[in-house]
């Protein structure tokens, strides 16, 4: 059995669902605006996370030039005087 809408129950029915489709049509906007903030912060985490990187490799090679530089002093102290050798 089919139910035929009379006019004024179609107005309500199209009405609810125009409402209904707004609604939806501003969460997703509201969501996409979310999501767009939240790929921007992540940008900006991945960058400062990138600058703390370099920032602790410089150093590191700065611990590992100072090491080899103390090598480099250390084995020219530790070898004999080739005025030594001579006598």
């Amino acid at each position: 059995m089919r139910i035929a809408l009379n006019g004024s129950r179609r107005r309500a029915f199209l009405f609810g669902r125009q409402a209904a489709l707004r609604a939806t049509n501003d969460l997703v906007d509201q969501l996409q605006e979310q999501l767009n903030k939240e790929r921007e912060q992540h940008r900006f985490n991945v960058s400062e996370m990138q600058k703390e990187i370099a920032i602790l490799i410089r150093d590191l090679m700065e611990a590992r030039y100072q090491l080899a530089r103390r090598d480099v002093v250390d084995a020219f102290r530790d070898t004999p005087s080739p005025s030594a050798l001579k006598h």
